[in-house]
């Protein structure tokens, strides 16, 4: 595998784990006061290296998350989001600059 696309899978992998995980605030705020309900989040293996992706899981720590926490979990993931899909961008601009001297 090159390089090229090592790089472009595991900022897409961890792309997909940020989506995974908007899913999973979002379930858990929109959730909120249905009883019975058991938060959700989202279980990651030792190693972000490992081949194995995050799963949801049921939250059994039952400790107390406030609206406010879960909506600053929200932002936190976005800002995650956006700094991964700049890099992403970046990386692919070096790319072409590379590629194509003469363009520019």
């Amino acid at each position: 595998m090159s390089s090229d696309a090592s790089v472009v899978q595991q900022i897409s992998a961890a792309m997909s784990a940020c989506n995974l995980q908007h899913q999973v605030i979002v379930a858990n705020i929109a959730n909120r006061e249905t009883r019975g309900y058991q938060r959700l989040k989202l279980q990651f293996d030792s190693a972000m290296d490992s081949a194995s992706a995050p799963r949801v899981v049921t939250d059994r720590s039952q400790a107390p998350v406030t609206l406010e926490q879960d909506m600053v979990n929200m932002s936190t993931n976005l800002l995650h989001y956006q700094i991964m899909a700049r890099s992403l961008g970046r990386y692919f601009s070096v790319v072409a600059a590379i590629t194509n001297p003469n363009r520019g």
